[in-house]
């Protein structure tokens, strides 16, 4: 027989009291609310870089376009309604299609999340949000000025202003661009 008392059944086991769990709870709750601003300044920031790379792809594209037939791609916006953006997108998409570009890459994904990410995979709802610049037939009007744009991002969406992309490849952003043509 064993004389086991009621204080030593009890060694060993350990157990949170109510005040150590709601200190955990609380420690996770500001970690949560420290990391989520910065979550969403990532999320942004990678938009971006997307959004800069669509345009980089853009710019590729329209270069070897430029080579192969001579001319910068001769697409014009007819008249204001949806229909007509649909068709101005789906041209453009025809134009540079051989060159490895998809309809994604007309989209810039920081527009796309706050549309509430619409489907435009179909041609009828196709959209494009960077406008080319429209040049003439010449082969040598695009590269002209290194500073011309190329492309250009159809709304402020990142905050610096519409990203641009120009003839020499390099990208800026609207804001920039100002600023520095007053120095």
């Amino acid at each position: 027989m064993s004389s086991r008392s009621a204080v030593g059944d009890n060694v060993g086991l350990s157990a949170f009291t109510l005040l150590e769990l709601g200190i955990v709870v609380a420690i996770v709750a500001v970690l949560v609310a420290i990391i989520t601003p910065v979550i969403s300044t990532l999320r942004a920031r990678a938009q971006r870089i997307q959004c800069m790379a669509n345009l980089k792809n853009l710019h590729v594209a329209v270069g070897l376009y430029l080579q192969d037939n001579n001319q910068w791609p001769q697409i014009s916006l007819a008249s204001e309604d949806e229909s007509a953006d649909a068709a101005f997108a789906s041209k453009w998409l025809e134009a540079v299609s051989q060159y490895k570009v998809t309809a994604k890459t007309f989209i810039c994904p920081t527009s796309q999340n706050l549309l509430g990410n619409p489907d435009y995979s179909q041609p009828d709802t196709m959209r494009v949000d960077y406008i080319g610049t429209a040049f003439d037939d010449k082969p040598t009007t695009p590269h002209q000025w290194p500073r011309q744009p190329w492309f250009v991002e159809v709304g402020d969406v990142h905050g610096h202003g519409n990203l641009i992309i120009f003839a020499d490849g390099s990208i800026s952003d609207l804001k920039t661009v100002v600023a520095n043509a007053g120095k």
